[in-house]
């Protein structure tokens, strides 16, 4: 009896835990990109990892918030799965502010008033001497958890595709 009760138990645990694993996942999948992790943020389903791309001629860093929406009930796990957002953003910095780029600044910003990014869309935004890209996408937890080799090898095939994509978007601002 005490054995079923425990066998039951963990099983829970591991299902709740799915969005911790995918983090450490992604920091292990970044880390042999040559991206060190620099910062951690962690709330109850949601965390947030900054990486710093060390390698990398035109990014500075990468951001990843990995926000849990379903699966953490065995219920809901069997009837949805375990899905999630991954928003992803990219950051470039440029030393100098010149005037130029405030006027290309502006017009971006006037664009993403009226713009609502899509999921899996591309959203451009300025912070003075810095440039974001940002795109979210709805991911399946499962696909890369516990999967062994071939779920790290998908992990970081959606990892460096999709930075490769905000990366394109964001070339064209770098100085």
């Amino acid at each position: 009896m005490f054995g079923l009760l425990a066998a039951f138990q963990h099983s829970a645990e591991m299902r709740e835990s799915k969005d911790e694993m995918l983090i450490g996942e992604i920091v292990r999948a970044m880390a042999r990109q040559g991206y060190p992790s620099i910062q951690f943020r962690a709330g109850d389903d949601r965390q947030y990892v900054r990486f710093k791309t060390v390698t990398d001629p035109v990014l500075h860093t990468v951001t990843t918030v990995l926000d849990r929406k379903t699966g953490s009930g065995a219920l809901s796990s069997a009837i949805l799965g375990s899905k999630a957002t991954l928003k992803i953003t990219a950051e470039i910095q440029n030393r100098v502010a010149d005037p130029d780029d405030l006027i290309a600044m502006y017009k971006t910003d006037f664009a993403n008033i009226f713009k609502m990014p899509m999921i899996g869309g591309i959203k451009l935004n300025h912070e003075l001497n810095s440039v974001f890209a940002t795109t979210t996408k709805v991911i399946e937890i499962d696909r890369f958890v516990n999967k062994g080799d071939d779920g790290v090898a998908k992990l970081i095939e959606l990892l460096s595709g999709t930075i490769g994509e905000l990366k394109a978007k964001l070339e064209p601002f770098k100085r």
